[in-house]
């Protein structure tokens, strides 16, 4: 910058400017001269370095001319060292006024405002920077070789985002596409391993959603140089134990369904929530338990139709096939009840054909008619009206009635189902047509009616051949034209002896006998013959007997109950009045018994003096029968004895009330003294448990006296005359309600104590 001039060691002082010269500066007072005075302050050095420079920056073009202090920089360092300070000062030219715009540019606060505009410009275009986001790859298209790992790893994060299989296995197979040695290789087979374990994860829920193979094919297509891949098998085995292990339990429930066997099928439905599948164990295990409500319900419906059937008749099927068809196709039971159904419809065709085997064909087509549409038999039932008209026809038993029935049977085709059996009945009806002839003209002989014309017309239908339907008809006609001849050849026989045996006499009651006895046994009057014979037997056998056991009755009335017995015994066995004479055999033996046992017993009692003996004697009269004659007789002993026992225990009473009672309890239910004795008995025990006494009342107490002693008096010995006092005692007691054995102590000390009956 010095042009290698020596610089002063000190500068001059500066001196002070010339009163009367302008001061250059004062215009620019009020600017800021720090940057711009000293770029005019470099300008003029620059300037003063060579001559030329000076002339250069001040040429004439400029049209801006050098401040003083320019000049003076520029002159002082063009100068020589020596010469700077012998400067003659110039005389200031006038100064140019300058341009608006360089006022503005040589201004301070243009430079400021410049400054502040390009410095937010800066910052505002660097804060645009910095908040904008990059540019978003297109993951709709197809990653080349040349798309970075950036873009990939965004497309692959953001696929994976969608959190379904699809989503997931496009991430994965966007990363891996990446080479092995890739240097963000471990972040990748990071996110591949948590995406794998998520895929894994999602085809568990798939499974449990119930998509069995879905979930597989979705395991399968893990990676298999991932550790999750390692699961793949095992997950999948574990799915198809599980999977398969429901759909056994799921068949055998339907097939215990189909079977009617709920209580199985509930068993079955009752394992599904054990199976770790939220398929089988909600969605499945309800519609299994909806299946088997609905299915238990239509089984209800097979039920009623089974009971309905099981009564029989062609009403109860119809309306059994009714109930089945409500059942709806979907049900597990529908194949069931179709096979009811067909069933039902074999059992109303079964029905037809019973009534045609009764020779019922109007009544066998009405019932086949019912056989429903929809069921295998339809065809069958059908062919079935036809032959069944074809049969009536030929039931007629003539030759075109027979005719008729070939030709209605012809009808059914070789394709239906009773083909065969309405071929078979053509040729039994074809057979039947000479054989219908034969019994025709049978039939015709024996109009006739004489002996020689039935025999003739059961020549001619023996003519028909065993085996054809005719021949049962036949044997009929046979049988009856045989019964007639029978009976116009023995009934002259039979009434020849019912007119003798009118008579009544028993020679004539023989000689009926004899003449009836020659109608054989098998022959058609036989039965009635062999009646007759009988009657008259019974009359002779009255006739023989009847004197006899009008005798032994005499006897009887008598007395002499052994002789009637002896008389009676006379009459045989078989004979017709055997059964009356023992009768009354019988009645006289139970007299002869009751007789004895009576006597027995009166000699029993009569010596009795004990209750023992009394009570051998009511005993011993007991046993005669009521309806003896005697039973009176014994009753009014048995009574008698009675009142004795009684007796004997109001006298025990004085000194044992116990062994009283027990001799009253004696006393038989069928005596007359036995309402008596039960009330004696009351009485006694009445006296061996008193009835508790009241407590006294406390606020109202009273004097208290003694309580009697209850000891009751003694009875009064009986008297010479002995049982007939007694018993007037006893009636007195009875009339009175009163024992009249109570009366006073020995002595007036103690209280009364009266007997209750």
């Amino acid at each position: 910058m010095t042009n290698n001039h020596e610089l002063p060691d000190r500068w001059q002082a500066a001196r002070p400017s010339n009163s009367d010269r302008p001061d250059l500066w004062s215009g620019l007072s009020d600017r800021p001269k720090g940057a711009f005075a000293r770029r005019a302050a470099n300008m003029a050095w620059d300037g003063a370095a060579t001559p030329s420079h000076l002339a250069a920056s001040h040429s004439p073009g400029d049209s801006a001319p050098l401040s003083p202090r320019e000049r003076d920089s520029a002159v002082s360092k063009s100068a020589p060292p020596g010469k700077l300070n012998s400067r003659r000062p110039r005389r200031p030219r006038p100064e140019t006024p300058r341009p608006l715009w360089m006022k503005w540019v040589t201004s301070w606060p243009f430079w400021a405002l410049l400054t502040l505009v390009v410095c937010g410009g800066l910052g505002t275009g660097a804060l645009m920077m910095l908040l904008r986001l990059p540019a978003i790859p297109n993951c709709s298209e197809h990653f080349g070789m040349m798309s970075s790992a950036g873009d990939r790893l965004y497309c692959a994060q953001r696929a994976a985002n969608r959190q379904n299989a699809d989503g997931l296995l496009d991430a994965i197979a966007i990363l891996n596409k990446l080479p092995q040695d890739h240097p963000l290789r471990p972040e990748i087979n990071r996110q591949i391993e948590k995406w794998s374990v998520q895929l894994l994860d999602l085809a568990e829920e798939t499974f449990n959603q119930g998509k069995l193979s879905e979930a597989i094919a979705v395991a399968r297509q893990i990676p298999t140089d991932v550790p999750a891949a390692n699961l793949v098998e095992e997950r999948i085995a574990r799915w198809e134990s599980i999977w398969k292990e429901a759909e056994d339990l799921y068949k055998k429930a339907e097939d215990a369904l189909e079977k009617e066997n709920w209580g199985q099928a509930y068993r079955y439905l009752r394992q599904l929530p054990a199976l770790d599948n939220t398929y089988w164990a909600t969605t499945q295990y309800d519609a299994l338990a909806q299946a088997i409500e609905t299915t238990r319900e239509d089984g209800n419906i097979l039920n009623k139709a089974r009971d309905l059937a099981d009564r029989g008749g062609i009403d109860n099927l119809n309306e059994a096939i009714k109930i089945v068809e409500q059942i709806d196709p979907k049900s597990k039971v529908y194949k069931e009840s179709r096979s009811l159904i067909n069933d039902l419809a074999k059992q109303i065709l079964a029905l037809a054909r019973q009534r045609l085997d009764e020779r019922n064909s109007q009544d066998a087509i009405y019932i086949a008619r019912q056989v429903p549409a929809n069921t295998s038999v339809k065809k069958e039932a059908e062919d079935f009206v036809e032959l069944a008209r074809a049969q009536g026809m030929a039931w007629r038993s003539t030759v075109q009635s027979l005719e008729d029935a070939i030709a209605k049977a012809r009808q059914i085709g070789s394709d239906r189902p009773l083909y065969r059996e309405a071929q078979q009945s053509i040729a039994q009806w074809q057979q039947s047509i000479q054989d219908v002839g034969y019994l025709e003209r049978a039939r015709d002989l024996a109009q006739l009616g004489s002996v020689r014309d039935l025999r003739a017309a059961i020549a001619e239908a023996q003519l028909v051949r065993q085996g054809n339907p005719q021949w049962q008809e036949a044997k009929q006609e046979i049988d009856r034209w045989n019964e007639q001849i029978q009976i116009t050849e023995d009934r002259p026989y039979l009434q020849k002896a019912t007119d003798l045996a009118r008579y009544g006499d028993r020679a004539s009651l023989m000689s009926a006998i004899e003449i009836a006895r020659k109608i054989p046994s098998n022959r058609a009057l036989h039965d009635e013959a062999q009646g007759k014979i009988d009657a008259w037997t019974d009359e002779i056998e009255r006739m023989e007997d009847q004197p006899t056991l009008d005798r032994a009755w005499a006897a009887a009335d008598r007395g002499d109950l052994k002789a009637a017995i002896s008389i009676a015994e006379t009459i045989s066995p078989g004979r017709l009045l055997y059964s009356e004479a023992q009768s009354a055999i019988d009645v006289w033996e139970g007299q002869i018994r009751d007789g004895q046992l009576l006597d027995r017993a009166y000699k029993i009692g009569d010596a009795a003096v004990t209750s023992i003996q009394l009570t051998e004697a009511i005993d011993t009269a007991n046993q005669i029968s009521t309806l003896s004659p005697l039973r009176a007789s014994a009753d009014a002993a048995i009574d008698d004895w009675s009142q004795r026992l009684l007796d004997l225990a109001q006298e025990q009473s004085v000194y044992d009330l116990e062994a009283a009672i027990e001799l009253a309890q004696k006393v038989p239910y069928y005596s007359s003294v036995y309402r008596q004795a039960q009330n004696q008995i009351e009485g006694w025990q009445l006296l061996l448990e008193p009835p508790p006494i009241p407590e006294p009342d406390v606020a109202t107490p009273s004097p208290q006296t003694p309580a009697p002693t209850a000891t009751p008096n003694p009875l009064p010995v009986p008297t010479d005359e002995g049982e007939p006092n007694r018993a007037e005692e006893t009636n007195a007691a009875s009339n009175s309600g009163s024992n009249p054995r109570n009366g006073d102590r020995a002595n007036d000390d103690g209280p009364r104590i009266d007997f209750i009956d």
